[in-house]
């Protein structure tokens, strides 16, 4: 693992400036390591939320120092525990469209009125951004759905 990191962070200084923004897709680092993460800052038990993200910062530093995470990536990955409910009772992780499914009468599936290519169920379908949200009833007042983890960063597959 460690000396593909390392190959890869090589092949990163030699490639054009440009395409160097492209080689650091830091998803799959964090989802590399998120089990580490979950297991020694729990989020569940996370007394608040300042604590909850200190917790990640230390781990994801370790990981960084161990070839683990690559450097470029350390401050993405500690963001995404930033942008978490842990350590917040009752809040939750809000998906708020940014498009709208237009369903014609009768029918059960649409378009999206922004990129009428894509069919859609519901306007989440259509594109949506995140925020953490004090509450479900605020997150559903401004129209948004309750997102079912507590991140507000992509899931990691297994």
């Amino acid at each position: 693992m460690r000396l593909l990191v390392r190959l890869a962070a090589a092949l990163a200084l030699c490639a054009p400036v440009g395409a160097l923004a492209a080689a650091t897709d830091c998803e799959p680092a964090r989802c590399a390591v998120q089990s580490t993460i979950d297991q020694e800052c729990n989020c569940t038990t996370a007394s608040n939320h300042g604590r909850y993200v200190s917790c990640v910062a230390h781990v994801v530093r370790r990981l960084t120092a161990e070839s683990t995470v690559p450097n470029t990536c350390r401050g993405k990955v500690t963001r995404c525990a930033a942008r978490s409910t842990c350590g917040k009772t009752g809040f939750v992780a809000c998906h708020i469209p940014t498009d709208v499914c237009d369903i014609p009468a009768g029918m059960t599936i649409g378009t999206c009125t922004g990129n009428p290519a894509l069919t859609c169920l519901t306007s989440l379908d259509c594109g949506s951004r995140c925020r953490v949200s004090k509450s479900a009833e605020l997150c559903t007042e401004h129209g948004g759905t309750v997102g079912a983890g507590a991140s507000c960063c992509r899931g990691c597959t297994p």
